[in-house]
């Protein structure tokens, strides 16, 4: 059975070994520096705040103080 979706998650994750010739340092340190550039683009499942959209309500049953 063919997965489309599965395909292109392994080609893009190919693609960016590949521009870092498969070192697992540079690979580190190009992700770490794309979530210093873009914060808003990460989210930490470990915290519910930011799951949520800047300006949107706090997830209910969370204090906002």
């Amino acid at each position: 059975m063919k997965n489309e979706i599965l395909e292109e998650v392994w080609r893009n994750r190919d693609a960016f070994a590949n521009k870092y010739n498969y070192d697992l340092d540079a690979m580190v340190a190009a992700l770490q520096e794309m979530e210093r550039d873009h914060p808003e683009r990460v989210v930490d499942r470990r915290d519910p705040t930011t799951r949520q959209r800047p300006g949107d309500p706090p997830p209910t049953g969370t204090s906002t103080t």
